[in-house]
């Protein structure tokens, strides 16, 4: 009688029957088709008298999976389910004991020391602490983490994993112990993805290229450091990276057209090989967040690639941890370190293992130029998408974690980059204003009609300008020009478009009283109008312009569109007080300059070319200013808030910089009293357009009843604008 023997795996995967004498070493079918005759060599069919087959992982996970079945039954406190979970699991890698031990002596070097790839694979926060894990599911994922070594770390004894483990229960162990570990770097690199292997660039042209980057387009663009991100790093890294880097200086270059096309073709394949082939880099989210400023414009203002970008590299930020405070850590203090949740922390030495750069020291200079770049790119994607958000009128999606919210002097230290400072100061303004809109909207939703309204406009005034002013003290001295003592225009633009930003939604909150709404109309006014201002006396040095920019000047100009409107003048009822035909020369003023930035050089194809285009067509469909019946307003009782002077600090004999004040204007600019037929206000400084707009009563009582012509929703419901209240 024959015994029962296994059968080879190619009947097997063929389920066909392994016919096979008793000791022959190749089943009759493996000998006929002459293919090699594999037989496994395990136990076939059930072991008498064993009721539970499962051991180490295997039975770790089972009972795992029963204790938490037994948790929704019996109602148990976490903590105790928690530390049931740990004693089942130290049981499960009990006897992995004398293996550990021995794999541990092994890795010791010939004075006593761990190697670096042994130093990178553990930590001193390591040691299965239950105290700061969520779920059962990452207890496991820390215990495949840090206590069971692969097969292959160990040497063949019958202690390993490999002894323990027979056929198939050896390849389940191994991708149990693949699912469970953390997400290391998957580089996009191979045939096909360089640029320079694939013959669009040469050396000495992408030497160019990244140098131009560094020197004129970093300020525009942060989130790199010029000392790590030079061209052998960058190539090796991420060939999205390096394209991008080449294909968006190129686009700024007169002498690189073709050279621009190629790189820019290029740049899109690799977007769409990175998203489906799966690859994760710190560089790679650099990648996408450096090729959102200058995207070029879709068939509609919301179906560019942005959205998509910035949702793909927020993804893989969050699954390489580059949300978490870098410990130990030189950037905090270690006060605020121990105050930050463990799980909002991640061990210097593991960030390095997950990039891949095991062998580096963490306390040298390059491995803490590497670390600091981790955390850079989190708070320059952080500023990103807020200006997004804030500009498209559209709800946040990256986090305020705890590396944000401690931030402010996150720019002092030894390996810092000149542009941290900035960096940290939009972190800063972005984070904030999320407390400032708050505070306003509370107030106003817990106005009542008993309580007096310009007493409630009055304290949201001065909530909006502490906030202003609190910002101005600590930043613009970090962030201005070191000659010109003044912001930068895209700083100057960020800055009164925020404010901007702050009465627009004042302007729309529906709880918000009447009299609040008058005394924001002019302080929204004469921050529409600087903002266009900026861009036209600073063209100069807003060549590379982000669409971004390029937005919030944009809805800078409808905003003032809607609020400019012609006023009779009470002592000549046939005459008319408007600031309608200056407001709406300065927007054409704005839109030859953002048409020339996006054309310049002629194959840039920039967005603002688009949206100078529109803003031609905005002026041209806007209301009638000469035709429309006004009753005669009355005088407002409601006092006029004070409209602040340009939070940027002008500059003493000394050069010290001089903290602005509120600016009241009581007496007209103009000596006639009436307006001429255009006011040029692109030549006017910041505190000349608050003096105009002050003096000019534009805001009555009369202005809330005005019918607005919706006929063309074009101009009225740009990117979702507020309707103003106008019916």
């Amino acid at each position: 009688m024959n015994t029962k023997q296994a059968a080879c795996l190619s009947c097997r995967k063929s389920k066909i029957k392994c016919r096979r004498e008793e000791g022959a070493p190749i089943c009759e079918r493996c000998q006929s088709v002459g293919v090699e005759c594999v037989i496994p060599e395990f136990h076939i069919g059930r072991q008498k008298g064993v009721k539970n087959k499962r051991s180490g992982l295997e039975k770790a996970i089972y009972q795992v999976e029963e204790a938490i079945k037994k948790r929704r039954l019996d109602d148990v406190s976490s903590q105790s389910t928690l530390q049931h979970l740990q004693k089942l699991l130290d049981e499960a890698q009990g006897e992995d004991g004398f293996t550990q031990e021995h794999a541990t002596e092994s890795s010791l070097d010939g004075h006593g020391r761990l190697s670096a790839k042994d130093i990178a694979r553990t930590s001193s926060d390591d040691q299965l602490a239950v105290e700061d894990v969520e779920n059962p599911l990452q207890l496991l994922a820390r215990a495949s983490d840090l206590r069971i070594a692969t097969p292959q770390s160990h040497h063949h004894s019958s202690g390993t994993p490999e002894g323990r483990f027979n056929g198939s229960e050896q390849s389940a162990f191994l991708d149990v112990h693949r699912f469970f570990l953390p997400m290391k770097a998957s580089l996009d690199q191979g045939p096909g993805l360089d640029p320079i292997d694939v013959g669009l660039v040469t050396v000495d042209e992408a030497e160019m290229l990244l140098q131009y980057f560094h020197k004129k387009l970093a300020h525009t663009r942060w989130g790199l450091d010029p000392l790590v991100h030079t061209l052998p790093f960058v190539r090796t890294r991420s060939a999205f990276l390096f394209t991008t880097l080449l294909a968006m200086t190129a686009i700024f270059l007169p002498e690189t057209s073709s050279l621009a096309k190629r790189l820019l073709l290029h740049r899109r394949f690799l977007a769409e090989q990175i998203i489906v082939r799966k690859f994760s880099s710190v560089e790679i989210v650099l990648a996408f967040m450096v090729s959102i400023p200058w995207m070029p414009s879709g068939s509609h203002a919301s179906d560019d690639d942005t959205s998509l970008y910035l949702a793909t590299a927020l993804s893989i930020a969050l699954d390489l941890s580059l949300d978490k405070v870098i410990t130990p850590s030189v950037s905090f203090d270690q006060e605020l370190i121990r105050q930050i949740p463990k799980a909002q922390c991640l061990h210097a030495r593991k960030a390095l293992a997950m990039d891949g750069f095991e062998d580096v020291e963490t306390t040298s200079e390059w491995g803490q130029r590497l670390l600091r770049r981790r955390e850079r790119v989190w708070i320059a994607l952080f500023v990103l998408e807020r200006g997004v958000c804030l500009a498209r009128g559209r709800s946040y999606c990256v986090p305020k974690t705890s590396l944000i919210q401690h931030s402010n002097k996150w720019h002092y230290h030894t390996y810092a980059d000149a542009q941290d400072g900035p960096l940290a100061s939009m972190a800063v303004l972005r984070r904030d204003l999320d407390d400032l809109f708050t505070e306003v909207r509370t107030r106003c939703d817990t106005y009542r009609p008993v309580n007096p309204g310009p007493k409630i406009a009055q304290e949201i005034d001065e909530s909006i300008e502490s906030f202003f002013e609190a910002w101005s003290r600590a930043w613009p001295s970090v962030i201005s020009d070191p000659e010109s003592k003044t912001l930068p225009p895209y700083v100057e633009i960020l800055i009164t478009h925020t404010r901007l930003s702050t009465y627009s939604m004042l302007l729309n909150h529906p709880s918000a009283p009447p009299e609040v709404k008058r005394s924001f109309r002019k302080s929204a006014l004469s921050s529409a109008l600087n903002v266009m201002r900026v861009a036209i006396q600073g063209e100069s040095r807003l060549k590379s312009m982000p669409n971004n920019t390029v937005t919030m000047i944009c809805f800078a100009a409808s905003v003032a569109l809607a609020l400019s409107a012609p006023v009779p003048v009470p002592e000549k009822p046939g005459d008319m007080k408007s600031l309608a035909p200056s407001v709406r020369h300065l927007i054409e003023d704005t839109a030859t300059v953002l048409e020339r930035i996006g054309s310049t050089p002629s194959h840039r194809n920039g967005a603002s070319v688009v949206y100078g285009r529109f803003l031609r067509v905005l002026v041209k469909q806007a209301p009638d200013i000469d035709q429309r019946p006004l009753r005669m307003p009355s005088r407002d009782p409601t006092p006029s808030i004070g409209i602040p002077e340009l939070i940027s600090p002008s500059p003493n004999v000394d050069g010290t910089l001089v903290p602005s004040t509120s600016h009241h204007l009581g007496q007209d600019p103009l000596s006639s009293g009436y307006w001429p037929d255009t006011l040029d206000f692109s030549a006017m400084s910041y505190n000349e357009i608050n003096e105009t707009v002050t003096s000019a009563d534009l805001f009555s009582t009369a202005l809330l009843d005005l019918p607005w012509d919706d006929s063309n929703p074009l101009w009225t419901d740009w990117m979702n604008l507020p309707d103003f209240n106008y019916a």
